[in-house]
């Protein structure tokens, strides 16, 4: 590929979503001239990055049918990969990620990012799928500067969610891509694993290919991006070229966004109408301490093929208590979380306490425990997408949120609430700016900041004693999230909240920090524990 040769070139363009004649553009305005050149690394900035995105990704139809058009490279045509991050690899059930027995078809990591034949665990080996060569040079380079040659052999329903990012990465670049488009590349991140991501992206040249990333207002554009397009939801591209002449325009959008964040207000609904459905709203202070702990762990172990993930924790949660669980990718937040809701098959321990009484098999099951729970996780975002996420609307989605005996079921639920519950989701609706859209769009046409908003919505309508928050707000648009933020600060139940970013945490007075089999620590802001 020559340097400074076109890659994608637009000239006064309007998208569509289908041929219909009433299908409206994705944006109001035509995109009146948009470059990207060989070697170039972009970012997408704002809330209507996701669709600039699929344009560049040719998901939607141009009109006139050549303002659109894709450079050749030697005579052949442009290989585009897009790389989408939400969630962890789905699959049928939520403790499939921890089961000792994969299913028939998974594979490892090393089969997983080669991608070019199927095999089964049941039989000695595999079918190709693909002729398609695989430059092992560049397989052994990705998997290098990416951090994956020791979890070459690891199942891929095992990887951490940070782990799966890199492994996903790599997948998409041994094609060998022209034009690399990752929305949220850092969504859900620790700092090292971002930083990884973030160094490997800078230097990476291969073939001159381009680099485009779609960020949110609210995080920071790394330095190695030479160039910017500012996109709003409806309008379109507001600006767009060299980030050095759009410096002042940045930092004044930022400015501004952070300041409106600041004032946001509901004139039609207060927090305390929204959570007064609660079991423990209104009850005083007394009243709570008298209560057992939630959960307690007492020096619980796990393992996996004999080597540990968590080893002897020791924890006590407190019913109203806001939990910050922190750790690096990989050190057992998410092993821990699916403890507390039984999807992990070494749940059933008499080490781990709910409401002072022992889980033990026989004496407890797994429905009773998820009644008391709600959750948003990327698992759950996974599941959601792949199997209803192209049938059920907003509305639809949030009524599943009611189902007593697991976070896992999406049934819609809406035709056989009863009045009150009903008009607790119209209220949510309503305070979070969703009323429009309940019901005219189905949850896989959302951005991802409105997918991860419904995620939350549906979390808190069933009030549960247990609110478990895991990465709930990465790649959420930060007026949305200040306004989770500000009405968490008065829920009356137990919060376990999972994030990397400062920003994305609600507040909380207690943090468990996960570190390494058995290193863990406890802190506690206001000294009550």
């Amino acid at each position: 590929m020559t340097a400074g040769q076109y890659i994608v070139h637009i000239k006064d363009a309007l998208f569509r979503s289908s041929l219909m004649k009433k299908a409206k553009p994705v944006f109001k305005e035509k995109i009146k001239a948009f470059d990207i050149k060989s070697g170039e690394k972009w970012v997408i900035w704002g809330p209507g990055k996701a669709k600039l995105m699929n344009i560049l990704g040719n998901k939607y139809l141009c009109d006139p049918p050549l303002s659109l058009q894709y450079g050749k490279i030697k005579g052949r045509q442009l290989r585009i990969e897009q790389v989408l991050f939400k969630g962890v690899v789905p699959t049928a059930h939520l403790s499939a990620r921890y089961e000792y027995f994969k299913d028939d078809f998974d594979q490892n990591c090393k089969k997983f990012i080669i991608n070019n034949a199927i095999g089964s665990n049941a039989v000695s080996y595999d079918v190709a799928t693909s002729d398609r060569v695989v430059n092992m040079i560049l397989y052994e380079k990705l998997v290098s500067e990416l951090f994956l040659e020791d979890l070459q052999e690891r199942w891929v329903m095992g990887l951490s969610n940070g782990q799966m990012r890199r492994a996903r990465l790599a997948y998409s670049l041994l094609k060998e891509p022209d034009l690399l488009l990752i929305d949220d590349p850092f969504l859900g991140l620790d700092p090292t694993a971002a930083s990884i991501i973030s160094n490997f992206l800078a230097t990476y040249d291969e073939s001159l290919t381009s680099v485009v990333i779609g960020m949110r207002y609210q995080d920071e554009i790394p330095p190695w991006c030479t160039h910017i397009c500012h996109v709003k939801e409806e309008e379109g591209v507001v600006f767009q070229g060299s980030i050095e002449t759009f410096h002042k325009e940045i930092i004044s959008i930022k400015n501004e966004v952070e300041a409106a964040s600041r004032t946001l207000k509901s004139n039609t609904f207060t927090i305390e109408d929204l959570i007064s459905p609660h079991p423990w709203f209104g009850k005083s202070h007394h009243e709570i301490i008298k209560m057992p702990n939630c959960v307690e762990l007492n020096y619980v172990d796990v393992k996996y093929k004999g080597e540990p993930v968590l080893k002897n924790l020791t924890w006590k949660v407190r019913p109203g208590s806001n939990w910050h669980i922190k750790g690096n990718n990989g050190t057992g937040k998410s092993t821990l979380l699916s403890l507390l809701t039984a999807e992990h098959p070494q749940s059933w321990n008499s080490k781990i306490i709910e409401n002072g009484a022992p889980r033990r098999s026989g004496k407890a099951n797994y429905f009773d425990i998820n009644k008391r729970i709600g959750m948003s996780a990327p698992e759950l975002h996974a599941i959601l997408l792949r199997n209803v996420g192209s049938k059920q609307t907003v509305r639809e989605i949030i009524s599943s949120g009611f189902h007593d005996a697991s976070s896992n079921n999406f049934i819609p639920l809406w035709d056989n609430l009863d009045k009150n519950k009903r008009l607790l989701i119209d209220m949510l609706l309503t305070y979070f700016n969703m009323s429009t859209i309940a019901d005219s769009i189905v949850f896989g046409q959302l951005t991802v900041s409105q997918q991860k908003l419904v995620m939350f919505i549906r979390s808190l309508v069933k009030m549960p004693e247990i609110l478990i928050l895991d990465e709930a707000f990465s790649g959420m648009e930060i007026e949305p999230m200040i306004r989770c933020h500000e009405l968490l600060e008065e829920w009356p139940g137990t919060i376990l909240a999972v994030s990397h970013v400062e920003e994305e945490t609600p507040k909380c007075d207690y943090t468990l920090r996960l570190i390494a089999p058995g290193q863990f620590e406890i802190n506690d802001q206001n000294n009550n524990l």
